[in-house]
């Protein structure tokens, strides 16, 4: 399972550590050769349950538990990545929205448009819609359920910028689902877990 990892993450972009007695696995950037000090991600085996935990300057931040240890390795290896999208994968610069056919034009210049949907909600998508003069933006999962991930943008632009920013996210996310090659159940709490700490669902 670790040469999973190691294959995803790259040699020579991370240094990744494993310490057999104590079961826990220990992901670092390097950057020209040299390993950061500073931040690591680890994956903490305890019992029937995964741990994954930011480390920042020697002070430890549990961000999920989950319960399948194949799919604690690829979202430790996910996790990882996503903390450097902006460099990884730039998203282009949004300005001005005008309308909301004008948001349409632009975003299907570089989104998913099966991943995202405005004006009306729409199976495992990133959702924009106005109520009450204020722009909503939230994930509708595989239930037809609303999970609220911003309701506070004032204006089409703000919410449409919360729109690609998580649209993007998610986008890359399941990329790196089939880069990784790995199969995950969108029905377990597992994946709930992680869709709640990645979209950073509020409900």
């Amino acid at each position: 399972m670790l040469n999973k990892l190691v294959k995803f993450l790259g040699e020579d972009d991370y240094f990744i550590k494993k310490d057999k007695d104590i079961n826990i696995i220990e992901v670092r950037e390097k950057t020209n050769g040299i390993v950061n000090q500073d931040i690591a991600f680890i994956l903490v085996e305890d019992g029937l349950k995964y741990d994954i935990l930011r480390k920042s300057r020697g002070i430890e931040t549990k961000i999920i538990t989950l319960s399948n240890k194949a799919t604690a390795l690829f979202f430790l290896g996910a996790k990882v990545k996503v903390s450097r999208l902006s460099t990884l994968y730039p998203k282009p610069k949004i300005s001005h929205i005008s309308s909301k056919d004008n948001a349409r034009e632009i975003l299907s210049d570089f989104l998913d448009d099966g991943l995202y949907e405005i004006e009306k909600r729409k199976k495992d998508a990133i959702c924009l819609f106005e109520e009450n003069n204020i722009y909503v933006v939230g994930y509708c999962d595989m239930d037809m359920v609303f999970h609220i991930i911003s309701e506070d943008n004032p204006d089409l632009t703000m919410g449409t910028k919360v729109l690609v920013n998580f649209t993007w996210k998610y986008m890359h996310f399941k990329k790196m689902i089939e880069e990784y090659g790995i199969e995950l159940n969108y029905t377990t709490q597992d994946y709930k877990e992680i869709l709640y700490d990645l979209l950073n669902l509020k409900n």
